[in-house]
């Protein structure tokens, strides 16, 4: 089987996407700096985007895992010789010392923390790579997709994005790989799990391969890989009345983001003032823009 992606001439549309909807649905407030700060006249732009630009400990420490990941899947595809471990963790450290110190971290930039402890990053970047390293996965990989490494797709270009049912829409992928005639995807977790968000994902990612590789959804297996504190692997069972509804909740939630636009054709919000804040002790102590809702103190106020 060879896999070739699709191509699309760009819209300025909405893209419809998991991350998309769930940041409208959580706060419109930031919603709307995430997607359209440019149209903020209140507030400099430089500020805006200094703001998005923040990253946080675990996020980060999931790109480094990512990456690594995507540096020994190429390389496998290279070589199939035993891994030198020593290597790849010094590498692992190397990546992650040099993604910490030249990015800015919500943690930091807010005050919440000090200091980065960077023993307890090494340590959780190591036992994620560990963990796969130990795993079925890791040993079937050698057993089984690397009989047609040449036709995998590690971590593609570009955001993902595909069409579901017309709709344009994004759900980009880890590592998608065949074994004979079935489509395999492996999509990598570094946080908590979650099974209904994560369930979600699985059924996302088979329908974008099903219409961007032109592939019988029945013979695609998409598996979400948690890779700590201990390695564990989810699955679903595919059917069709799943992806029916999954594409019909997709149409629904970019109906209502469609509900925010001026113009939904060219992706022009209404005015800032459309997008209420949806102040949460929860949501805004991760929220980039707290302090452009809350300036004198970047907590929100108690909700009453």
């Amino acid at each position: 089987m060879i896999l070739r992606y699709k191509t699309y001439d760009f819209t300025p549309a909405i893209g419809w996407s998991i991350s998309r909807y769930e940041t409208f649905d959580k706060c419109k407030r930031q919603y709307y700096y995430n997607y359209y700060g440019r149209y903020t006249t209140s507030v400099p732009i430089y500020k805006i985007k200094l703001l998005k630009a923040l990253t946080s400990i675990p996020l980060e420490i999931g790109n480094v895992v990512h990456d690594v990941m995507e540096a020994f899947l190429k390389r496998l595809q290279k070589s199939d010789t035993d891994i030198d471990e020593e290597r790849f963790f010094a590498f692992a450290r190397h990546q992650a010392q040099e993604y910490f110190s030249k990015k800015s971290f919500i943690e930091l930039y807010y005050r919440d923390l000090e200091i980065i402890d960077m023993e307890q990053v090494q340590h959780k970047i190591e036992k994620c790579l560990s963990n796969f390293l130990n795993s079925p996965t890791f040993n079937w990989l050698y057993m089984k997709a690397l009989l047609n490494k040449e036709n995998w797709m590690i971590e593609p270009d570009g955001y993902g994005e595909t069409r579901l049912d017309g709709l344009k829409a994004y759900c980009k992928m880890d590592f998608l790989f065949p074994v004979e005639d079935d489509v395999y995807i492996l999509d990598w977790k570094t946080g908590k799990r979650d099974t209904a968000k994560h369930g979600r994902q699985l059924i996302g990612y088979a329908a974008a391969a099903g219409h961007n590789f032109d592939i019988v959804f029945n013979r695609i297996f998409p598996k979400i890989v948690y890779l700590y504190p201990e390695f564990s692997e989810f699955e679903i069972s595919l059917r069709n009345e799943d992806l029916v509804a999954f594409i019909g909740n997709a149409k629904e939630q970019t109906e209502e983001m469609y509900g925010y636009c001026s113009d939904k054709d060219k992706n022009v919000p209404l005015p800032i003032e459309a997008f209420p804040l949806s102040p949460s002790p929860v949501i805004c102590s991760y929220c980039n823009y707290r302090e452009l809702c809350f300036p004198k103190t970047n907590s929100p106020q108690p909700v009453i």
